[in-house]
């Protein structure tokens, strides 16, 4: 990764404030960081929920369209809601639902601090999504961020002009997926493009790909190509993240240098959370009978 002497070339390093400012870009908070970033996922389109997870205190929150279905519009608030809710101190980005510029560009548009994008295998598809993930000269992004400005970690005073500045700055990180055995193989085409800020490591997909079942194991394959993900995000100064939903699993990913984890998500920390309180609630009261579901 980066060594202390080039921090002030990284995206969104303080200039200014000492060691303890804020980082303004979910980069400068990973270089800063001596362990991986913690975050969240959510699925659940609400923004009352985003501002709860706001106030938590989670580096980063992951806001799932691939998965879940939410649109561009819902989207956008919850990217607010939770700048607005931590002060800036809480990252979103968004897992978009596939390489479509439509996609990227809505999601870009938002002032998320960044974008995921899943499935991508190869060079010519990375360098697709850089191309329309990137104002010009590097890419062909289309302007009219008029809402991203609600996206910026100090506020949106800065307007417009603040982000696009941000912007080609590299400060808006984007993170294609590598989560198939051609995406492992061609690892380095990937993660050595101009533009990628880093690799979100989606385990499960990449575990079908392989021949294996469920979120995380130890058999070598699965284990190398991990390593070499994350032994070419080293050599090229790139951020690796992934999923890591139990102690075992963050423990892992921390010692192969991933410095970004998912270590939950809104849908199942409601459900777990609801089933302790009522398993109190019922234990303190025997004679009331649960109903049958």
């Amino acid at each position: 990764m980066y060594s202390d002497n080039d921090k002030r070339s990284v995206p969104g390093a303080s200039q200014s404030g000492g060691e303890h400012a804020q980082p303004e870009s979910i980069i400068a908070a990973m270089d800063r960081h001596k362990g991986p970033l913690l975050g969240t996922a959510l699925t659940i389109p609400s923004t009352v929920i985003a501002q709860i997870i706001g106030t938590i205190g989670y580096h980063f929150v992951l806001i799932d369209m691939e998965h879940s279905p939410l649109s561009p519009e819902i989207t956008t608030q919850m990217v607010h809601a939770i700048v607005a809710s931590s002060r800036g101190a809480s990252f979103p980005i968004i897992r978009v639902p596939s390489h479509g510029v439509e996609w990227i560009k809505w999601a870009l548009d938002s002032g998320a601090s960044g974008i995921i994008v899943p499935m991508v295998n190869n060079k010519k598809e990375v360098d697709r999504i850089i191309d329309g993930a990137a104002y010009p000269p590097h890419g062909s992004r289309s302007f009219g961020p008029a809402r991203a400005s609600w996206g910026l970690p100090r506020g949106p005073q800065g307007g417009v002009r603040e982000y696009f500045q941000r912007a080609k700055n590299g400060e808006v990180a984007i993170f294609p997926m590598i989560e198939s055995k051609e995406g492992v193989a061609n690892a380095e085409d990937i993660i050595s493009t101009t533009g990628v800020s880093g690799i979100f490591v989606g385990p499960m997909d990449l575990r079908l790909s392989l021949g294996l079942s469920g979120l995380d194991g130890s058999e070598p394959v699965f284990m190398e190509a991990l390593e070499k993900i994350c032994t070419l995000g080293q050599k090229y100064g790139k951020f690796i993240g992934s999923l890591a939903m139990d102690p075992d699993m963050i423990r892992s990913r921390t010692q192969d240098g991933m410095k970004f984890l998912v270590v939950s998500s809104d849908a199942s920390t409601l459900s777990a959370g609801l089933a302790v309180h009522l398993e109190q609630a019922t234990q303190e009261s025997p004679k009331t009978k649960r109903p049958s579901l």
